[in-house]
């Protein structure tokens, strides 16, 4: 696929809702009332027959609870009963962020089931009743994530609950953000990418958790990033430092990572202070010319980290931030 034609493909993108998997669904509840303060708009005991990749019926059930933003859904789900992909991506990972879905129409999913089985992608999973036309691609061996595509014509659930804020950006931690890029690109069409570097000399403010305290180091990460219809998708490769993507991908390998939220400016201090009060410390900070971004570390509560961004205008990105586009020519 042809840069503009990427480009044109992810303009209008909608992926609806981000999975978290857990072990307890009412613990991890009132840890987001805790900490976030926000509440379901939706609880469900959900049972029902899905189809494995091998063809077979599996009965299953969950429990869920739906938090609706603007833009996304968080659905936080505890598998109760049947082997699901869900079930396999909790004990093979713990929890955490499994699966981002996108909803589509009904001839791009016909296209992209088309496409899965060309590329020999591992459709692990499949619901077709008269609600829902659904299908989960499994790419946990090579990116650690789970992928999920709906059709529009799927049934949409009606929240008693809505969140006034946006979840802004989905992010996949890495080893290699060369490899995961090119293989986002090829298999889901999420492209095309900007890869940029922050370290010392394009960050200022800068601050990392060491021996319990937030202080400057030496550090360095590359990030991919594009804003792909609804939400901004990230990938982050550690380079050197006292980073907090390094115990995840020891601990676990790559994977979803963290969601993040846009702040206003003049509520900055306030929020993180909200989530420092209520046992989810600072673990990182630092900004980008005028926008300053930090991790509140809400993985032990909510198996996942907190990232927050001030809604700053970037007129000029710092100089030796921006390394390569990709599809583009890329250094060696």
């Amino acid at each position: 696929m042809m840069d503009q034609e990427l480009l044109q493909r992810c303009r209008n993108r909608n992926f609806d809702q981000i999975v978290v998997v857990v072990k307890d669904l009412f613990q991890e509840m009132a840890a987001m009332q805790k900490i976030k303060k926000v509440v379901p708009g939706d609880i469900r005991l959900c049972t029902g027959e899905l189809c494995t990749g091998l063809g077979a019926a599996l009965n299953y059930t969950e429990k869920r609870a739906t938090y609706f933003y603007e833009n996304i859904n968080l659905c936080i789900v505890q598998p109760v009963s049947g082997e699901t992909l869900y079930k396999k991506y909790l004990d093979r990972f713990g929890e955490g962020i499994c699966c981002v879905r996108e909803r589509v129409s009904r001839e791009l999913f016909d296209r992209a089931m088309e496409k899965f089985r060309e590329i020999h992608l591992n459709i692990a999973q499949f619901k077709n009743t008269d609600e829902n036309t659904s299908a989960w691609v499994d790419l946990s061996d090579e990116l650690g994530v789970l992928f999920e595509i709906i059709t529009e014509d799927s049934e949409k659930q009606n929240p008693l609950h809505t969140i006034g804020e946006r979840i802004a950006q989905i992010n996949i931690t890495t080893p290699n953000v060369r490899q995961t890029i090119e293989k986002l690109v090829a298999y889901l069409e999420i492209g095309p990418w900007e890869v940029g570097r922050q370290c010392n000399a394009t960050a200022h403010d800068c601050g990392f958790l060491v021996d319990g305290v937030v202080k400057d180091a030496e550090f360095d990460f590359l990030l991919a990033i594009l804003v792909c219809g609804n939400i901004e998708w990230e990938v982050i490769e550690p380079v050197k430092g006292p980073l907090v993507y390094y115990d995840f991908l020891k601990r676990r390998g790559p994977g979803y990572h963290h969601v993040l939220q846009e702040i206003p400016q003049a509520r900055w201090q306030q929020v993180i202070a909200q989530y420092e009060e209520n046992d989810a410390p600072l673990a990182c900070k630092g900004s980008l010319g005028p926008i300053d971004w930090c991790y509140m570390d809400t993985e032990d509560a909510l198996h996942f980290y907190s990232e927050l961004r001030s809604d700053a205008v970037m007129d000029r990105l710092p100089d030796g931030y921006v390394q390569y586009f990709y599809p583009g020519v890329i250094p060696d």
